[in-house]
């Protein structure tokens, strides 16, 4: 799990305009949930099953009390695991930490503007 803080003078709105903007510039299928949460799967198409996908899937929450953004791996990669090889985990961790870091970036920028 990913807490990334925004500047509480920007609006729900701009954060989650952002946050959308920094996903589908790498590529993720945005789905809306509601107006505080969306899901967002890796390679342009929805995560199917989250518990044997390769790619990442990622649940994005705002926490509007704590001017926050929650980003959380929902994909567990369990049938690579179970194999022996913890490898498969570690990259989808790095692979969540890198879109956290773009994400925390792009909301750093967007507080200047």
């Amino acid at each position: 799990m990913t807490r990334i803080d925004f500047d509480p003078r920007l609006s729900v709105e701009t954060v989650l305009t952002t946050v959308r903007t920094t996903f589908d510039s790498r590529d993720y299928h945005w789905e809306q949930h509601d107006g505080l949460s969306t899901v967002a799967s890796e390679g342009g198409r929805p995560v199917a099953n989250v518990a044997v996908s390769q790619r990442l899937r990622v649940s994005i929450r705002i926490d509007v009390a704590r001017h926050r953004v929650v980003l959380s791996q929902e994909t567990l990669g369990a049938a690579y695991t179970a194999n022996g090889s913890p490898l498969f985990m570690l990259k989808l961790g790095r692979r969540l930490s890198k879109i956290g870091r773009a994400v925390q970036q792009d909301l750093a920028a967007a507080a200047l503007r």
